[in-house]
């Protein structure tokens, strides 16, 4: 009888243990590869204001916005790092935390001034797209005026960020759909022939030896809300080659399909997550977001350098 009685205590057990191993595993099944993940979370866009400081020699006038995140579990703070330091990329080069070359730039300085734009283009339950949109000034606002991209591409789920070389293979056939697309906008810089191909392809790449001691060549992306992608270059003057020109474009963007860039995917983890997103979370606009003096949408500087 005391036999019997331990062989059932063991095989409640036995279903016990296995009933918590199914449960768990449902769990995990739930939050990670199911419809869960973070959806209750809330992205409030806020500002880096400085208007005419005393800190330095020249005056300065910076306006950065930002996304901050908050409900999005235990990866927030990393993500909200990413997406502060990424958007005040610019300010830090220039201003903030200068090299010596720059910082021997600084003496020419009349005005530093910088006005970045940030748009949530894509928040699911696994993935979020900030691109930043940038004006700036080195030395003089109303000349030296450029304006520039990038972006941040982040999983809530793993605290990852993705660059474009990570979810896409970059190569020849690929440069010729993403010229093919971008020269619908900028006809007069991307021609369709073989050298400007191989030029983007370079700089896609990082491999252009001649400049890239004076530029800085960065691909980016950013998912849109319809689920297609936004992937282009930035090629922003370094130190070396601030230039005095009326207000220059350093950005180049195509728009792609999903189904476009199916033949190029990598095997990186972002695609499953991609795959799986749906809609959630709630963007919420900067409060009192200030307008810059200089580089603003209303600014006079416009006006003047139209002249």
């Amino acid at each position: 009888m005391k036999e019997v009685q331990a062989k059932k205590r063991k095989v409640i057990l036995g279903a016990a243990v296995l009933i918590l191993l199914l449960g768990t595993a449902a769990y995990v099944l739930l939050h990670m590869a199911g419809p869960g993940g973070c959806r209750n979370y809330t992205v409030q866009k806020e500002q880096y204001f400085v208007e005419y400081s005393e800190k330095y020699e020249y005056w300065d006038v910076v306006t950065v916005e930002y996304p901050v995140l908050s409900g999005a579990g235990e990866w927030e703070e990393t993500l909200n790092g990413i997406f502060y330091d990424t958007a005040m990329d610019k300010v830090n080069y220039w201003h903030l935390t200068p090299d010596d070359e720059v910082r021997k730039l600084q003496e020419e300085y009349s005005i530093y001034s910088s006005d970045v734009l940030c748009q949530v283009t894509f928040h699911s339950q696994y993935l979020m797209s900030v691109a930043f949109h940038e004006t700036y000034a080195p030395i003089s606002p109303v000349w030296y005026v450029h304006k520039t991209q990038r972006s941040a591409n982040v999983n809530l789920m793993t605290g990852e960020a993705y660059e474009l070389s990570d979810i896409l293979r970059i190569d020849d056939d690929f440069m010729r759909l993403w010229c093919e697309r971008a020269g619908e906008d900028y006809p007069d810089v991307i021609l369709g022939d073989d050298d400007t191909r191989e030029t983007f392809l370079q700089w896609f790449l990082g491999g252009d030896e001649e400049l890239k001691d004076f530029f800085f060549f960065r691909p980016f992306f950013y998912v849109m809300e319809d689920g297609e992608f936004m992937v282009g270059i930035s090629i922003d003057p370094n130190v070396r080659t601030v230039v005095h020109h009326r207000a220059m474009e350093n950005s180049f963007v195509a728009r792609l399909t999903e189904q476009e860039l199916e033949p190029y995917r990598t095997e990186s983890e972002f695609w499953k997550w991609y795959d799986q997103s749906q809609t959630t979370g709630e963007v919420l606009p900067c409060e009192d977001r200030k307008d810059n003096l200089w580089l603003g949408e209303e600014s006079s500087v416009w006006d003047y350098l139209e002249r």
